[in-house]
């Protein structure tokens, strides 16, 4: 079985997790680029993806705190067609993104100088601290944002790896295909791993009945802030769910916001 950052989750990948100078990893998680994510990432080759970490020694020695150690990432990319794997080795560089040493992509927007629409993402946009955030670029293009890992406080993690952050996983296709993984990591310690797993949920819950009156409803009445702010930029987002979300708004600043999207919707 594969040691995986949900320790109470049994996990078997069909192959051991890889090392890195020695050290086993934790699986973090899996993404599947299928053909709506190949569509907008202008590539043609079907890929899965699987991501571990783990926390290695770097060879310094710190007079005051001893023996220094990091955080180092692995990605196995697995191409469908084919069969084949490459394995990146995905650290912080001379760059504060965690990315393969070989990829000429130092630089980097900071998200509090984009505007909403300016933001790529698979499926939905992330949830994060935007003020601290920033968003990989090529060739002054930006990556998307594909999906994003939080780690939880527990045994394995406090043994293994640490907890209480996100990891935001970003993709760009090259003109060859070539596929570009960038991954930003934020402190994330402010909500408990209940709130995220649930936000999770009902992100994937309003996916799938975004056009059933009720159910939406019920999502809006037991929602947070944040998953709020997911509706209200959801591509699907109807004028009854906006309506909806006017009444269930927890902030003045989400009410003037939903009152604006009904506004333009009126025109």
């Amino acid at each position: 079985m594969n040691l995986n950052i949900k320790e109470d989750e049994a996990l078997d990948l069909g192959f051991a997790n890889p090392e890195i100078k020695g050290t086993p990893t934790l699986f973090v998680g899996k993404i599947i680029l299928g053909q709506e994510e190949l569509e907008k990432l202008e590539s043609k080759i079907p890929r899965e993806l699987y991501l571990f970490a783990a926390v290695v020694k770097t060879g310094e020695v710190h007079f005051k705190f001893g023996e220094l150690k990091r955080l180092e990432l692995i990605l196995v990319e697995k191409n469908l067609e084919t069969g084949e794997s490459i394995q990146y080795h995905l650290t912080q560089h001379n760059s504060i993104m965690y990315k393969n040493v070989s990829d000429h992509t130092d630089n980097y927007e900071c998200v509090d100088m984009l505007k909403k629409k300016d933001i790529l993402y698979l499926h939905r946009a992330p949830k994060w601290k935007a003020s601290e955030a920033s968003i990989p670029k090529y060739k002054e293009k930006l990556f998307y944002f594909s999906t994003q890992f939080y780690i939880p406080e527990n045994k394995t993690n406090k043994t293994h790896l640490g907890w209480d952050e996100t990891l935001y996983v970003f993709l760009y296709a090259t003109e060859t295909d070539q596929l570009l993984v960038e991954i930003f990591i934020q402190d994330t310690s402010g909500q408990t791993a209940e709130d995220h797993y649930k936000l999770e949920e009902m992100m994937a819950a309003y996916d799938a009945c975004y056009n059933n009156p009720d159910k939406v409803h019920q999502l809006l009445k037991k929602g947070d802030k944040y998953f709020h702010d997911y509706v209200l930029e959801h591509k699907r987002t109807s004028r009854n769910t906006l309506e909806s979300l006017l009444t269930f708004a927890k902030t003045k600043k989400m009410e003037t916001e939903v009152s604006k999207r009904l506004a333009l919707m009126n025109r």
